[in-house]
C-alpha cells in the first residue's frame, strides 16, 4: 500500500465554505470558498447553458480582506411599509359594518416589525490582483454564517491582510 501523497495537497488548508455548491446559481459574482491556496469565485456567464463558471484566484495575490456587518436595507424598508400600512388602516375611518381582520393586522405588524428590526448581513471584500471580490450573506442567514465569516477573518488576521 502506497501512503505517499504529494506535498502540495498536505499544505492546502480549507478555511471556509461561504456558498455551498447547490447554491452557486443564487450567488453569482460572489466568493464561494476560501482555502490557504485559492479563493473560489462564482462568475456569471451570459447566454450559456450554465448560468455561472467557477474561477480560482491564488491567495498569494491577495492584498487585503475587509469584513463588515451591514444592515439589509430593502427588507427593512418592506417591514416599515407593512407597519405603516397597518397604522394607516387603523387610523383611517372605516364604514359601519366593515369587518377588519384583527388577527391578520396583528400578524402583519409582527412580520413587518421583525423585518424592520432584524436583518443583518456579513460582507467580505477580497482585493486580489487589483480586482475586488465580494461575498454578502443573505439577510436572514446572519446567524448561520457567523462561523464561516469569522474563520475567514481569523485567517486574514493571521496572514496580516485584514483591514
Amino acid at each position: 500500500m502506497n501512503t505517499n501523497r504529494p506535498a502540495a495537497s498536505d499544505d492546502v488548508e480549507h478555511i471556509a465554505t461561504l456558498v455551498h455548491s447547490d447554491e452557486y446559481a443564487k450567488y453569482v459574482n460572489q466568493v464561494a470558498s476560501v482555502s490557504s491556496e485559492r479563493i473560489l469565485f462564482v462568475k456569471r456567464k451570459e447566454l450559456a447553458m450554465t448560468p455561472y463558471e467557477l474561477i480560482e484566484f491564488p491567495t498569494s495575490a491577495l492584498t487585503s480582506v475587509r469584513y463588515e456587518k451591514k444592515l439589509a436595507i430593502i427588507p427593512m424598508v418592506v417591514g416599515a411599509l407593512f407597519v405603516a400600512l397597518v397604522l394607516f388602516i387603523l387610523t383611517s375611518e372605516v364604514a359601519p359594518g366593515t369587518r377588519v381582520p384583527v388577527g391578520a393586522l396583528a400578524a402583519l405588524v409582527v412580520f413587518g416589525g421583525a423585518l424592520f428590526l432584524g436583518p443583518k448581513r456579513h460582507q467580505l471584500t477580497f482585493e486580489v490582483g487589483g480586482k475586488s471580490l465580494r461575498w454578502k450573506s443573505k439577510a436572514g442567514d446572519f446567524k448561520y454564517k457567523v462561523v464561516s465569516s469569522q474563520k475567514v477573518v481569523e485567517w486574514a488576521r493571521a496572514k496580516g491582510v485584514l483591514r
